[in-house]
């Protein structure tokens, strides 16, 4: 649910991925944690002082919302893109919130072993086609976490997104949305984070599921709401989700658009989405053995 805009090519290793750099659209990140700062701060149990890595930190949006929760964190934010952390400066720096920001890549971070208590994934997973890349990616995180330390996943899965009543030209339109994203990413990666946090050797993983309903007619404001946030992400992708198809299928995904934005004025409608959070730890070695450190 992150940094769409137009296609970005992220270096020459074949990471491409649906993100912005513009202010337009760093504006949006910090509006997205905003409006979902209940799912991105349940469970963290922040403590003073910890040293709290972000990987893939964009605009510096989930840095804020993190700062507000803990104003004693030790903040580090890592982007490959110069532009966003231009933009998380200017974030951070109007919200009064100290942050070291390091542009560099999340497959190779450029962090000494054991450097952080905590290491943050918000919405970094999904845009990483390939598995080895995950699972690389989530090694470098156990790698610079200390004995006992803390990996903090969030993701979802857009193929589960629901609109009720049905209605088949929303589905062509949601249906075209998951089948670009998976182009450029991984569409469904939500439930995958669990299997691959034990699959990159952290210890105690937990995930679960965290649902977002809203609905008609006492709901209806909170529904037009979110649907504007989707759109507001996916509306600039119209262009490449139509392209290669035929006049009738194209117009049916744009319709689908338009009557996605007007759920809130169906008297029954609702929308429903899921987000998985999943944690790990690194293994404590303590007298000898293996105990796990929560």
């Amino acid at each position: 649910m992150r940094r769409y805009a137009a296609l970005m090519s992220n270096g020459d290793d074949g990471r491409s991925y649906v993100h912005g750099t513009s202010e337009r659209e760093q504006a949006r990140l910090v509006r997205q944690a905003e409006i979902l700062r209940p799912v991105l701060l349940a469970g963290l149990d922040l403590a003073a002082g910890e040293r709290v890595l972000e990987v893939g930190c964009g605009a510096g949006a989930v840095l804020g919302e993190l700062a507000a929760a803990e104003p004693a964190l030790q903040l580090t934010g890592l982007d490959r893109s110069a532009e966003q952390l231009s933009g998380a400066r200017r974030h951070l720096e109007a919200r009064g919130v100290r942050a070291a920001l390091v542009e560099g890549d999340a497959l190779a971070l450029p962090f000494a072993d054991e450097s952080f208590d905590r290491v943050v994934l918000v919405w970094v997973l999904e845009h990483l086609a390939d598995e080895r890349m995950r699972l690389a990616a989530l090694r470098e995180a156990r790698r610079v976490l200390r004995p006992g330390g803390r990996v903090d996943l969030t993701d979802t899965d857009y193929g589960l997104f629901r609109v009720t009543p049905r209605d088949a030209a929303i589905d062509a339109f949601l249906a075209a949305f998951v089948e670009h994203f998976d182009a450029h990413g991984n569409s469904g990666v939500g439930p995958r984070l669990g299997p691959l946090l034990e699959a990159a050797g952290f210890s105690s993983v937990d995930s679960r599921m965290h649902g977002l309903h809203f609905w008609c007619p006492s709901r209806a404001a909170a529904l037009e709401a979110f649907t504007a946030y989707i759109l507001d992400f996916v509306r600039p992708e119209l262009p490449a989700m139509t392209a290669g198809r035929s006049a009738e299928v194209a117009a049916r995904i744009r319709a689908g658009a338009g009557r996605f934005g007007s759920l809130a004025a169906t008297p029954d409608g609702s929308f429903s989405a899921t987000i998985w959070r999943a944690t790990g730890y690194q293994a404590a070695a303590r007298d000898g053995g293996v105990q796990e450190s929560r």
